[in-house]
């Protein structure tokens, strides 16, 4: 059960919101008090691709008040088959910029900050100014350790996930709870060799992980339902097979045990 929160007068729903967003507010978990929070919540979202597509879409059409956009790549054809955000007519465009309009068009109150460039390092971030929660939407280990360190060092949730092949995962990391596991805790010295550039994706699994990824971070940012913190949830589409694996916090973790 949410607990009350004092909601911002600013954050207060108008007629048509109040209208827009009825299907959530039927919702005994949510109603009007839970679609206010929302509209008060910053989200951070980094990767705009496979599961970055349908994450965009359902944070706009949920009521996020706020997103981040964080990505530096450029539109090619060989995305459209699973990144579902963009279209053959936004080929060579900025992701980014062509999600801000999207976003946008399905909400036009939320509020879009696009930040076209890669994240290279744990410095610098003003991105999370403000920001409630993070979403890592990348496919690489290395940008996948650097959100867990911004994640850490800002006590942020940070919300996990990926595809390749047949098979997704999703994680919810309680960075902001002491005594939990990481990121580094579940994987540790891994490369990139399994990419999804060199090994394929089917694409609807790219929509199913994104999917599961934007209910996660609604129900954490609610406090409602049973969300996946610090439970790995496994995928394997082909076979329709789903597994969850409680993850334990790594006395041993060379990255959180540095945090309180």
């Amino acid at each position: 059960m949410r607990t009350k929160t004092k909601i911002n007068k600013n954050a207060q729903l108008t007629d048509e919101e109040l209208i827009r967003f009825n299907k959530h507010i039927l919702l005994d978990d949510i109603d009007v008090e839970g679609q206010e929070l929302l509209k008060e919540k910053h989200v951070v979202l980094i990767g705009l691709g496979g599961l970055g597509s349908p994450l965009a879409y359902y944070l706009a059409s949920s009521g996020i008040g706020q997103a981040t956009l964080i990505d530096d790549d450029i539109i090619d054809v060989t995305n459209l088959q699973r990144q579902i955000l963009f279209s053959t007519d936004d080929i060579g465009k900025k992701k980014v910029d062509v999600a801000e309009l999207k976003m946008q068009k399905i909400n036009p109150s939320i509020r879009i900050n696009a930040v076209n460039e890669r994240l290279l390092s744990t410095t610098n971030v003003n991105f999370v100014d403000s920001a409630d929660l993070i979403i890592d939407a990348t496919d690489n280990f290395e940008t996948r350790s650097l959100i867990n360190r911004v994640s850490l060092d800002n006590k942020l949730p940070l919300i996990m996930g990926a595809a390749i092949r047949f098979s997704g995962q999703i994680i919810v990391f309680r960075n902001d709870v002491p005594g939990q596991p990481c990121y580094n805790c579940l994987y540790e010295n891994v490369s990139d060799s399994n990419a999804c550039i060199d090994s394929g994706v089917f694409s609807a699994l790219t929509g199913v992980v994104g999917s599961l990824q934007a209910s996660e971070c609604i129900k954490v940012l609610l406090d409602i339902g049973d969300r996946l913190e610090s439970r790995l949830l496994t995928i394997d589409l082909k076979n329709n097979d789903f597994k969850i694996v409680k993850l334990n916090k790594d006395k041993e973790c060379k990255v959180c045990n540095g945090y309180k």
